[in-house]
């Protein structure tokens, strides 16, 4: 009897000490852009994962895991690419049945937890196999008629690039606003105001809450040939007092002030981008000095860009900076394109942070940059 009671507690403590090991599955989000569907899951270290793709749908399978009541709710999204999503439990493992509403191409991985989020993440992403496909393929020179052209020289494209989005949310607000959401929405006003105004037209790097890689919004520029680059920004320091607009432009050597390193550090992520051309055997000495030329170039124009929108940011709000300053953003490396990147105020201030979350403020912000923006190119 007593060997049987030793027993029956040495199985107890077994169980228990299995369950605390299962994988907690913390939290489930989606984000949708043109490119991709992205999966994030909040995950324990070492999750142990499978996923079995058939024709238009695909198994995700997760061995000993456990899954909150309130991720569960959380389970059942749908877009242009997910139709339908089913939860099955056999024994232990999950498997999370995603039907969806053609064949694309899957890739996953694992990240390990940063400042802005705690968990490992499990991220699975649906990328349309068209889209893999157009980017593999060049397209033919025909297209570039004598049409297109002259009407690109007749045009004016900004773009407008709106800081973070998707699993980013950038900088947080005392009243927990997020800085993805605020840079959209001007962004979106700015662009609306280029638009109606003739011989400009604004491009966007993102329109939803998704994210953009830093050299992807690079890479949009130079495809759609900007003639400017405008990044928008909401900074965040520990200070509540800190307050004001700035504009930063482009330094190879890095941020200027310790201020300035530190939000460079805070902006950019691991995808770098160098800026380094490649140069024809034949040509090297030819084409460093053109680079060198058009570099220099860039580098005032883009002086000139933040001053024009630093006179007409302080018609409407406190200057943080009077005059541009130096950091090296990832984004600002767009090779020959007058780049600057403006943080239109502090989120961790809390009257500015009302302010940012404000429409009629927002307009305000959005038009000063505009202003700065016709001011620069008279």
């Amino acid at each position: 009897m007593h060997r049987l009671i030793s027993l029956l507690i040495g199985l107890f403590f077994l169980s228990s000490a299995f369950a605390d090991n299962r994988t907690t599955l913390h939290d489930f989000r989606f984000w949708s852009s043109p490119e991709r569907t992205r999966i994030v899951i909040d995950v324990d270290q070492g999750v142990r994962f499978s996923i079995n793709q058939q024709q238009n749908q695909f198994t995700l399978g997760i061995r000993n895991a456990k899954l909150l009541k309130d991720t569960y709710k959380k389970l059942f999204f749908t877009d242009q690419r997910i139709k339908k999503t089913r939860v099955k439990r056999d024994d232990t493992t999950y498997q999370f049945k995603f039907k969806l509403h053609g064949q694309y191409q899957i890739k996953s991985y694992t990240l390990k937890p940063n400042d802005k989020y705690r968990h490992h993440r499990l991220v699975i992403d649906l990328y349309d196999q068209k889209n893999q496909t157009t980017k593999a393929v060049k397209k033919p020179k025909k297209s570039l008629s004598k049409i297109s052209v002259s009407k690109q020289h007749s045009t004016r494209i900004i773009l407008i690039d709106a800081g973070h989005g998707g699993e980013d949310p950038g900088a947080i607000g005392y009243k927990r606003s997020k800085e993805k959401r605020i840079t959209l929405s001007i962004a979106k006003k700015l662009s609306n105001k280029i638009n109606a105004t003739r011989g400009m037209k604004a491009v966007l790097t993102r329109r939803g809450d998704y994210y953009v890689g830093l050299t992807q919004r690079i890479r949009i520029a130079q495809a759609n040939q900007a003639s400017l680059f405008v990044s928008i920004h909401a900074d965040a320091v520990k200070s509540r007092r800190a307050k004001g607009a700035s504009v930063y432009i482009l330094s190879e050597r890095g941020g200027s002030t310790n201020f300035a390193r530190r939000l460079e550090k805070s902006q950019n992520t691991a995808d770098q981008f160098g800026v380094k051309q490649k140069l024809n055997s034949k040509d090297q000495y030819l084409n460093k000095i053109l680079w060198d030329l058009s570099r220099k170039d860039r580098d005032t124009q883009s002086q000139k860009l933040g001053t024009k929108i630093l006179q007409q940011m302080q018609k409407i709000g406190h200057l943080h900076k009077k005059k541009p300053q130096k950091a090296g953003f990832v984004v600002l490396k767009t090779p020959a394109i007058p780049s600057v990147l403006v943080e239109t105020a502090f989120i961790s201030n809390p009257e500015e942070e009302r302010r940012l979350n404000s429409n009629k403020e927002q307009d305000k912000i959005a038009n000063a940059i505009y202003q700065g923006i016709l001011n620069y190119y008279k």
